[in-house]
């Protein structure tokens, strides 16, 4: 009885631990290199007063790189240009820039079928610059700070090593302009292909 309970409890495991086993055999035991680029349109969550026009949208690009080990966790460094914010009201303007390098964690699990996704989490050092004319004043300034960034994916390998990939990533840009200091969520929504060797 003890017996044919182990063989069963072996088979079901074996039904598991099998297919997992294959879905990860195209990772080195060590890990491997991966690297990607993709493009998209960018968003900040910013407020626009009455009577002022703004251009909250733009294009984004990123490009990363990590090193994937075959419980498809990965560290992952990431630098992104989030675009140009602009904001007038016929007499002042101003125009912030936004970027940032990050440096965090990525899970990448196979669904099957080709299909697979990510979950990424990690420190971004971001950049905001803004140009403005204000009350006849004109001026530049620039920001860094350090902040959260998180971003979720999925992905469809067309060739061994090559997927396609549609990403949202998330985190906050800081700015000041006149003394006066702001941060804001920015939103980017990206397609793009990455590479493992």
């Amino acid at each position: 009885m003890k017996r044919s309970i182990l063989s069963a409890a072996a088979l079901i495991a074996s039904a598991f631990v099998v297919p997992a086993m294959a879905q990860s055999s195209s990772i080195p035991a060590n890990g491997r290199p991966y690297f990607g680029a993709a493009i998209g349109a960018s968003k900040v969550n910013a407020g626009c007063d009455a009577g002022v026009n703004c251009d909250r949208t733009d294009t984004a690009a990123k490009i990363y790189g990590g090193w994937e080990l075959p419980n498809h966790f990965a560290a992952e460094l990431t630098y992104a240009d989030l675009g140009k914010f602009k904001a007038d009201n016929g007499v002042d303007f101003s125009e912030a820039k936004g970027s940032w390098w990050g440096l965090g964690g990525a899970y990448r699990p196979d669904f099957g079928n080709g299909w697979g996704g990510v979950a990424r989490l990690g420190a971004a050092y971001t950049q905001g610059k803004v140009d403005y004319s204000l009350g006849g004043v004109g001026g530049s300034e620039t920001r860094n700070d350090w902040h959260p960034y998180y971003g979720l994916g999925v992905n469809y390998e067309i060739s061994k090593g090559i997927k396609l990939e549609a990403d949202w990533d998330n985190t906050q840009i800081s700015t000041r302009a006149q003394g006066i200091s702001s941060t804001n969520y920015v939103n980017t929504y990206s397609l793009g292909a990455s590479f493992a060797f």
